[in-house]
């Protein structure tokens, strides 16, 4: 394929336009800009999608040390302190650095007095959760003391155990203690959203705000009740069927819009240049997000492949297999998006990687475990590209197996990185499934790049630094974008083929 390299340049101006307007289109039938991919393999029966670059296992929950109260359940649905202790042996025993129980122990002491001071109780209610004073050191012992005085509040005070889930603050303080993104408490409706890859919703993506402001919808997906709806990237949402929710989390907001398919929805919105919030009606429908998005620029010799996640077990398949149909194309470059991916499988993360590196670069990173044992990720490669120009986007929201993904590329000189420093937030998450279906996920290893730098709490630092701001969204520019295609089209044209 030849295309003049004066066309080529033209190409650069008019090409964010044209992705932006595009429909992605994934599978069924040939032609056009698409580039087709194999039809997703069916799941197998219980599988789900991890936010860890590792497959999870749930380990065997240790035995809890004996208390003068009973094992089994204490209030209902609740989780009594063996349940807690589980979790707390396991951060102990899994973690990949050390930790002291003490730590772990006051922040959830420190957690359940906070949720009681402001309550209208007898002091001697609680007064066995003041008594946990000094911890001695011995984990097993300190625990004890503070799991009688769990059992006695929550046994005592079985109306606000129900209401507030002091097991649940417990479990979320003790995760948060320790500053790591990936070791996390997820309530089981959080789990299950998080491992959703169709919900009945309206089909935005919102992104995290800034300087405190309303989430902006950065984000609309084709053939949904937002698509037809009215409403534009950059809007922000600030209620929800007329509750006030500007200062709710994003997660939070993205709770209330879900609901029951077919059921009515109506989202209010500040906008750019208007003077008065705007209002929009949807009815909720079931809303399927494409993982992987690939297509070829219009007229020129240049691919964009998308990956939101590697959390599925098709995305291995489907990435190689559109790299493969661009280089049977002839394509001169790609540009590959991995904006808001948040990560996922380790094994897709490898799998995928396998198209992109020669035999010259066969390891993508190390695993360091808690003993600090680095242990080589190799993939098998296949160097799909054939010679193409790369070109990866990145954001702050571009985390863990992503980020794994992105430094190889870019230490092996394969690709240039353009877009905003990623979240650092690199580790190999065990998740363990609680008794009421909630999940600790526990940190068990870091990684670092083929070099040996360090990912975890750093991030990757772009070769190209664009910042993608509220006011590009609010106006429906990609700069970042606009970026990669300018220099994927110098990468082209400079080249001794181009």
């Amino acid at each position: 394929m030849h295309v003049p390299r004066h066309l080529i340049r033209a190409l650069a101006v008019v090409s964010v336009s044209v992705l932006v307007a595009c429909t992605p289109q994934i599978g069924g039938g040939s032609g056009g800009n698409r580039i087709v991919t194999p039809a997703p393999a069916a799941k197998p029966s219980g599988a789900r999608a991890t936010p860890s670059p590792t497959d999870t296992t749930a380990p065997t929950a240790p035995a809890a040390p004996a208390t003068g109260s009973t094992a089994a359940r204490l209030r209902g649905e609740g989780l009594s302190s063996a349940d807690l202790y589980s979790a707390y042996r396991a951060i102990l025993d899994m973690y990949v650095d050390p930790v002291d129980g003490r730590q772990l122990i006051t922040a959830a002491t420190q957690s359940l007095r906070q949720g009681l001071r402001d309550m209208p109780v007898l002091p001697m209610l609680t007064m066995p959760l003041e008594l946990v004073g000094a911890t001695s050191g011995d984990a097993d012992k300190d625990w004890q003391a503070f799991g009688d005085a769990y059992d006695s509040v929550v046994t005592k005070m079985p109306g606000w155990a129900q209401q507030a889930h002091p097991d649940w603050t417990v479990l979320r303080s003790m995760a948060e203690s320790l500053h790591d993104g990936h070791t996390s408490f997820m309530t089981p409706d959080e789990a299950k959203r998080r491992n959703e890859t169709s919900f009945a919703g309206i089909g935005v993506l919102m992104s995290r705000p800034q300087d405190n402001q309303p989430p902006l919808i950065a984000e609309i997906f084709p053939n949904s009740p937002a698509a037809g709806s009215g409403l534009k990237r950059g809007d922000r949402i600030v209620g929800v069927d007329g509750q006030d929710v500007t200062g709710q989390a994003v997660g939070d907001i993205a709770t209330v819009i879900r609901g029951q398919p077919g059921t009515q929805v109506r989202l209010q919105v500040n906008r750019l240049g208007a003077p008065q919030p705007l209002e929009f009606t949807m009815r909720r429908a079931v809303v399927q997000v494409d993982q992987v998005i690939g297509r070829q620029v219009p007229n020129a010799p240049i691919g964009y492949l998308k990956v939101r996640s590697f959390g599925d077990p098709s995305t291995v398949d489907q990435v190689l297999g559109i790299l493969d149909q661009g280089r049977q194309r002839g394509l001169k470059g790609w540009v590959v998006d991995l904006r808001g991916n948040p990560g996922g499988s380790l094994s897709a993360v490898i799998g995928a990687a396998a198209g992109f590196f020669d035999a010259n670069h066969s390891v993508i990173g190390y695993q360091v475990d808690r003993q600090r044992r680095q242990t080589p990720l190799q993939t098998q490669p296949l160097n799909l590209l054939n010679g193409a120009a790369l070109v990866v986007l990145v954001d702050r929201e571009s985390a863990s197996g992503a980020e794994i993904f992105a430094a190889a590329l870019q230490e092996a000189q394969i690709a240039t990185l353009i877009g905003s420093k990623t979240a650092g937030n690199v580790g190999v998450a065990t998740q363990i499934t609680l008794p009421d279906d909630s999940v600790l996920q526990v940190t068990e290893q870091r990684f670092v790049s083929p070099g040996g730098a360090q990912l975890d709490g750093v991030g990757v630092t772009p070769d190209v630094q664009v910042d993608m701001t509220d006011e590009d969204l609010q106006n429906d520019r990609d700069p970042q974008l606009g970026k990669a295609l300018e220099l994927i089209v110098q990468k082209i044209t400079s080249s001794p083929g181009g």
